[in-house]
Protein backbone atom coordinates (compact mmCIF):
# COMPACT_ATOMS: atom_id res chain seq x y z
CA UNK A 1 0.00 0.00 0.00
CA UNK A 2 2.19 2.89 -1.44
CA UNK A 3 -0.34 5.51 -2.11
CA UNK A 4 0.15 8.63 -1.47
CA UNK A 5 -2.59 11.48 -0.34
CA UNK A 6 -1.74 14.78 -2.27
CA UNK A 7 -3.11 17.32 0.24
CA UNK A 8 -3.49 21.17 -0.45
CA UNK A 9 -4.52 24.22 1.67
CA UNK A 10 -8.00 25.33 1.10
CA UNK A 11 -10.13 28.29 3.19
CA UNK A 12 -7.15 27.56 5.77
CA UNK A 13 -7.98 23.70 6.21
CA UNK A 14 -6.11 20.73 4.75
CA UNK A 15 -8.10 18.93 2.17
CA UNK A 16 -7.24 15.96 -0.52
CA UNK A 17 -6.85 16.85 -3.83
CA UNK A 18 -9.62 15.27 -5.01
CA UNK A 19 -11.79 15.93 -2.55
CA UNK A 20 -11.34 19.89 -3.47
CA UNK A 21 -11.76 18.69 -7.09
CA UNK A 22 -15.14 16.86 -6.31
CA UNK A 23 -16.02 19.36 -3.99
CA UNK A 24 -15.97 22.02 -7.00
CA UNK A 25 -17.80 19.83 -9.44
CA UNK A 26 -20.76 19.45 -6.79
CA UNK A 27 -21.02 23.28 -5.89
CA UNK A 28 -21.35 23.87 -9.83
CA UNK A 29 -23.94 21.08 -10.37
CA UNK A 30 -25.38 22.20 -7.14
CA UNK A 31 -25.73 25.86 -8.20
CA UNK A 32 -26.91 24.72 -11.84
CA UNK A 33 -29.58 22.96 -10.21
CA UNK A 34 -30.69 25.68 -8.47
CA UNK A 35 -30.49 28.37 -11.20
CA UNK A 36 -32.90 25.83 -13.54
CA UNK A 37 -34.97 24.71 -10.62
CA UNK A 38 -36.06 28.66 -9.76
CA UNK A 39 -36.83 28.99 -13.61
CA UNK A 40 -39.41 26.63 -13.13
CA UNK A 41 -40.70 28.02 -10.03
CA UNK A 42 -44.71 28.58 -10.17
CA UNK A 43 -46.55 31.62 -9.00
CA UNK A 44 -48.32 30.29 -5.55
CA UNK A 45 -49.45 33.30 -4.23
CA UNK A 46 -52.97 33.18 -5.19
CA UNK A 47 -53.50 29.22 -3.74
CA UNK A 48 -51.44 30.55 -0.36
CA UNK A 49 -53.95 33.71 -0.43
CA UNK A 50 -56.96 31.32 -0.52
CA UNK A 51 -55.89 28.97 1.31
CA UNK A 52 -54.83 31.59 4.18
CA UNK A 53 -58.47 32.74 4.07
CA UNK A 54 -59.56 29.22 4.55
CA UNK A 55 -57.95 28.16 6.99
CA UNK A 56 -59.30 31.97 8.95
CA UNK A 57 -62.86 30.70 8.26
CA UNK A 58 -62.39 27.68 9.62
CA UNK A 59 -60.77 29.01 13.15
CA UNK A 60 -63.62 31.15 13.37
CA UNK A 61 -66.24 28.29 12.77
CA UNK A 62 -64.16 25.82 15.20
CA UNK A 63 -64.35 29.15 18.28
CA UNK A 64 -68.12 29.45 17.58
CA UNK A 65 -68.72 26.09 17.53
CA UNK A 66 -67.02 25.55 20.88
CA UNK A 67 -68.59 28.94 22.32
CA UNK A 68 -71.91 27.52 21.75
CA UNK A 69 -71.64 24.05 22.99
CA UNK A 70 -70.36 25.73 25.99
CA UNK A 71 -73.45 28.15 26.46
CA UNK A 72 -75.72 25.05 25.82
CA UNK A 73 -73.66 23.15 28.29
CA UNK A 74 -74.30 25.95 30.44
CA UNK A 75 -77.84 25.87 30.11
CA UNK A 76 -78.92 22.62 30.32
CA UNK A 77 -77.02 22.24 33.62
CA UNK A 78 -79.02 25.56 35.17
CA UNK A 79 -81.95 24.31 33.92
CA UNK A 80 -81.26 20.61 35.42
CA UNK A 81 -80.53 22.18 39.02
CA UNK A 82 -83.79 25.10 38.91
CA UNK A 83 -86.24 21.30 37.85
CA UNK A 84 -84.17 19.53 40.79
CA UNK A 85 -85.85 22.59 42.86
Amino acid sequence: MNKSIQMVKSGGTWVARKAKNKSKVLAAAGSALMISGGAFAADYTSQISTASTDGSANVTAVIAAVIGIAILGFGVGSMMGWFKK
